[in-house]
């Protein structure tokens, strides 16, 4: 008896192996003959679950995506105002190997972003979305008084979106500089600058 195939598994399977590919060798390497060697599979079966290589790259996306959200959520969790911001910036840093790989890969998308306009608009619905989130956490901080009341939350918002890509690619690039404890310090001295009453 054949045995049983679960196809969204596997589906999601090709796409880890796609995302993995992208982290290692860059979307110019990411050949469907080397998604396939990746995930153990023949390149017919990857063939069989996505149309083309740009529909399984878009699946790896899709699921790095959602693999940092659920981890953005769970440490979140029962956290508000600064709190929140803490936990979600944290989130985001490069610091073992799951979010290293997805570094690379925003990487790779971002550099074709910023010359191909569709990609370009796909990225910029994802960064509207950061600092929306960092703006409720923000919103939050002020209604208790974490923060000061004249501080304009759509700007520090936009300021910790670019602040914390910096930071993570600088990370990337120069772990030993960037060290954790680095990293982490940044981001106590940015909340803490957020309680001054100059902030506004």
């Amino acid at each position: 008896m054949p045995k049983k195939v679960d196809h969204e598994q596997r589906r999601a399977m090709i796409a880890s192996a796609a995302a993995r590919c992208i982290a290692e060798q860059g979307l110019q390497g990411t050949t469907m003959r080397a998604i396939a060697q990746s995930s153990g599979v023949s390149k017919g079966i990857v063939e069989h679950y996505f149309a083309d290589k740009d529909a399984v790259i878009a699946a790896a996306l899709e699921q790095m995506n959602a693999r940092y959200m659920r981890r953005e959520q769970r440490l979140t969790a029962g956290r508000t105002g600064l709190d929140a911001l803490r936990a979600r910036l944290n989130a985001v840093l490069p610091l073992n190997t799951e979010s290293r790989e997805e570094w690379k890969i925003r990487l790779c998308f971002w550099s074709v972003a910023a010359i191909e306009p569709q990609h370009r608009r796909e990225q910029q619905k994802r960064l509207a979305l950061t600092r929306k989130r960092y703006h409720g956490d923000l919103e939050t901080a002020l209604e208790s008084g974490e923060i000061h009341a004249g501080a304009d939350l759509a700007r520090i918002a936009g300021d910790l979106t670019v602040f914390m890509a910096g930071a993570c690619c600088g990370a990337l690039l120069d772990s030993r500089y960037y060290s954790a404890r680095h990293l982490r310090e940044l981001i106590e001295r940015t909340l803490h600058n957020l309680t001054r009453e100059d902030i506004a």
